[in-house]
């Protein structure tokens, strides 16, 4: 097979045929020590008692022995220790509802807020740690981690527009929702959640680092400006916006593979197109066994399973399209991200509609100039608020009636989002007025 029929075995073919309507949430939180720099040992602590209370198996084991992976084989959902001990995931298996995904996180977390605050620290609801200055940087040491730490730090070495914060993987906290897509409905999503993309970024906003202060969601800086945005179509919007199943086909085709795995070893290697890559008698890379070791090896069709795109909106080889670019949100408004998501689904010709008719797009240029905007904390000097208060509160109308149509009374999740239309004020905006960082933690770590 080509790249392109590859291509499309791989993320084409398992699209539904029908809407199943199953939701999946990836929520990761910073464990913050509010005394100073994270204890790796208490996190582990932690995380070896959630995984006994909760009936979790050990999955996954770093090169001490620590376990930093666990499953339930009840509900899926997995415990993960996410690029460090500093930051721990909650990936929630399949759920039809947003209530069954509230009480487990609930659960969850409670349990393990509970046992962390006997030494001062928490999981918290920030998209930066507030501590990752004196913070460990070091990656979970595995192989797959190892990997991944070798391939960012490259940015001291290859020509780019890097930014200095190659691990920022172990500071940075994301909640990404994935939702069933049908191979007849994916370019009409992928076109209204590109669109509503930069009114994303006024809501959900919560990743201010202090090195940046023009920005009020530092997470889009630190994918496109690392390694994995050599290849702008691994990162950031699809431009332009696919029209057909084929163009989608095509624009993977060109996506950058970085990393394999041979004879047990993870390698990791300059990122080359797919398409280039299988034409390739040899590629040169590296792979980690104490140190990093130079290698070369053949590319093979089977190596399709490790291209991996880290876009805003992100289509997998389980059917669904993953959207990325929220930040983790204050614990006790956690499922405003899913909510928001899972009620525009099912009206994207509404939406679609709605925002290009609004004065955002006839006035502002593209979904990606939008969002960088928007992303911006002096954003307010360029837009004007009273309609961009009012089209937010459209956009979360929309969203309401979705969730309602379902029937599952899920709107609730969405009260505090209408809250932050009416003052344009995100999480981030609300740190900054604060300015004080210990109260911000505790209160975004409340359920």
């Amino acid at each position: 097979m080509n790249s392109r029929e590859i291509i499309f075995e791989r993320f084409i073919a398992p699209l539904k045929k029908k809407r199943c309507n199953y939701i999946g949430i990836e929520i990761e939180m910073p464990l913050v020590n509010l005394n100073g720099k994270t204890d790796k040992a208490v996190c582990t602590d932690a995380f070896a008692r959630a995984t006994e209370r909760f009936g979790f198996m050990p999955r996954k084991f770093d090169d001490d022995g620590v376990c930093h992976e666990a499953i339930c084989d009840d509900t899926g959902d997995v415990f993960s220790f996410d690029c460090s001990y500093n930051n721990f995931e909650i990936s929630l298996g399949r759920v039809r509802t947003l209530h069954e995904a509230q009480a487990r996180f609930r659960d969850y977390v409670g349990f393990i807020n509970n046992i962390l605050s006997k030494n001062n620290h928490t999981l918290t609801g920030l998209g930066v740690n507030p501590n990752y200055k004196i913070n460990d940087y070091n990656f979970v040491p595995s192989p797959r981690y190892r990997m991944l730490e070798g391939y960012l730090k490259k940015c001291r070495i290859w020509n780019g527009p890097f930014h200095p914060f190659f691990g920022f993987g172990t500071f940075s906290s994301a909640s990404q929702v994935q939702l069933d897509v049908t191979e007849d409905d994916l370019c009409e999503t992928i076109e209204a959640f590109s669109l509503v993309e930069p009114l994303k970024a006024v809501l959900f906003a919560n990743s201010y680092l202090p090195e940046k202060p023009e920005l009020l969601c530092a997470r889009d800086y630190f994918w496109e400006r690392s390694p994995h945005g050599i290849n702008p179509k691994n990162v950031g919007f699809f431009e332009p916006l696919p029209k057909t199943v084929g163009e989608v086909t095509d624009y993977l085709s060109k996506a950058s593979i970085f990393c394999t795995e041979r004879d047990g070893k993870y390698l990791f290697f300059y990122p080359i197109p797919f398409d280039e890559y299988l034409g390739l008698d040899t590629v040169g890379g590296e792979y980690y066994d104490g140190e990093y070791h130079a290698c070369s090896f053949a590319p093979e069709a089977e190596d399709i399973a490790y291209l991996r795109t880290y876009k805003q909106i992100d289509l997998t080889s389980r059917g669904t399209l993953e959207f990325r670019s929220a930040c983790t949100q204050p614990l006790g408004e956690a499922m405003t991200v899913a909510a928001f998501h899972l009620g525009l689904k099912g009206q994207t010709k509404e939406l679609i509609a709605l925002l290009k008719n609004s004065f955002l797009y006839r006035e502002n240029g593209s979904p990606a100039q939008i969002r960088q905007k928007m992303n911006r904390a002096d954003r307010l000097s360029t837009v004007d608020e009273e309609k961009l208060k009012a089209l937010l509160t459209d956009v979360l109308s929309l969203c309401r009636d979705g969730l309602r149509e379902r029937g599952y009374s899920e709107e609730i999740y969405l009260s505090p989002l209408f809250e932050r239309a009416k003052t344009l004020s995100s999480p981030s905006r609300r740190l900054l007025r604060q300015n004080d960082i210990k109260k911000i933690v505790r209160e975004y770590a409340c359920l």
